[in-house]
């Protein structure tokens, strides 16, 4: 199965110019959270299960656990080696901090470890973060600013932003999990047939790291995608 796929994981190391990591959004998430839709902020998550868990009690992997990271103190969870850059950030994981780090991390931890590019759209940022605020035992209350909020978009149909992903059931579960590690290109040059495709899937688990798609429908979603839109001819 190794000759299926040629891993191509990319790493965004160095640091960013000092003038591009100073920049915080330009818009508040607040006003947009009332309207944000949970559900889809799930599947934006994919890409970060890569490196963290989110359940309540679950011990930390590459990344912090994330239950209840909205509203707890940053750099807080007993055990996890956070790097001083991150340490001096200071305060709570609150809603416009969140949004901040989300956008760019290097903004807030210059030094930080974490090799993600960030999250650009502010639709896609609101969505996860109501994803975020619902993985708690008792959610943090929203925003007063957030009432009467107009809708979020569940996505923006860009060619560009799904880099070349053709529109269809199951494009958003394939772009989130499969971008987070190597080039869609990659994906796209497979062509297999839908067996092929699922035993992929179970090697890029167990060979990988992959986190393994537990919901038998989102499975079946992004095997039909990837068959139909990838599949041998």
């Amino acid at each position: 199965m190794t000759a299926l796929l040629t891993s191509s994981l990319v790493l965004f190391t160095g640091l960013l110019p000092a003038a591009a990591r100073a920049q915080a959004p330009a818009e508040s998430i607040e006003p947009l959270l009332a309207a944000a839709k949970p559900e889809l902020g799930k599947t934006i998550f994919a890409q970060c299960a890569v490196c963290h868990v989110a359940s309540a009690g679950a011990q930390a992997t590459i990344g912090p656990n994330l239950w209840n990271v909205v509203g707890r103190p940053v750099a807080s969870q007993t055990g996890y080696d956070y790097s001083d850059s991150l340490r001096r950030i200071g305060g709570n994981w609150d809603f416009e901090k969140l949004s901040v780090y989300l956008t760019d991390p290097k903004s807030l931890a210059p030094e930080g470890r974490m090799p993600f590019p960030g999250i650009k759209s502010i639709n896609e940022r609101a969505n996860l973060i109501a994803y975020l605020r619902t993985l708690s035992d008792d959610p943090v209350a929203l925003p007063a600013s957030a009432a009467g909020a107009s809708s979020v978009a569940s996505s923006e149909d860009d060619p560009e932003k799904w880099q070349g992903l053709p529109a269809g059931s199951g494009r958003e579960d394939v772009f989130y999990r499969c971008k987070a590690c190597h080039s869609l290109m990659i994906v796209k040059q497979q062509g297999l047939d839908r067996d092929s495709w699922d035993e992929l899937l179970v090697w890029m688990v167990d060979e990988n790291g992959m986190p393994p798609i537990d919901d038998e429908a989102t499975r079946n979603r992004v095997l039909d995608y990837l068959t139909t839109h990838y599949g041998r001819d």
